[in-house]
């Protein structure tokens, strides 16, 4: 039900403003002329809401001992250390991150430094068979330009008939 301004002044009641949001709230503080700051949270201008309908006999005096009060200076400080909590959280996160970041980089470093040590063996392999083949055509050519001796096959000797 949306909130009514003129019904909430001509009747107002401690159990209506705790319904309220903080939006409504600034409506009643500035229909009753209540100094407040634009950023203080919804509790702190309640609060002065229900002091000013106290002042103004407007409530009885006991509302003040039952209304939820304003945060102390404690509620602030455990607030301050959950976020310190949180920060830490996120800093232990971001280190764990960059731990597994650093040791990807470790891994794909041994694997970029294992593949680099199969192709210079690979290559140096390669070699030695380029060598061993040349070896083996340089035998094969000396092996090829000796003179057959003893092997006649019966053919025609042009030697024999110059």
């Amino acid at each position: 039900m949306p909130f009514n301004l003129d019904k909430f002044v001509a009747s107002p009641s401690v159990e209506e403003l705790d319904l309220l949001e903080k939006s409504e709230i600034v409506k009643v503080a500035k229909h009753y002329g209540i100094e407040f700051q634009p950023l203080m949270r919804k509790d702190e201008i309640k609060r002065y809401v229900l002091e000013y309908l106290v002042d103004e006999s407007i409530l009885p005096s006991t509302v003040l001992e039952t209304a939820i009060t304003v945060p102390t200076d404690n509620t602030f400080e455990l607030k301050r250390l959950e976020m310190e909590m949180n920060k830490e959280v996120r800093l232990k996160e971001m280190e764990r991150e960059r731990e597994r970041e650093e040791r990807e980089r470790e891994r794909e470093e041994r694997e970029r430094e294992r593949e680099e040590r199969e192709m210079q063996i690979q290559r140096e392999k390669e070699a030695r068979e380029h060598e061993f083949r040349l070896k083996q055509l340089e035998l094969g050519v000396i092996k090829g330009s000796e003179p057959k001796i003893g092997l006649h096959t019966g053919g025609f000797d042009v030697s024999k008939h110059v």
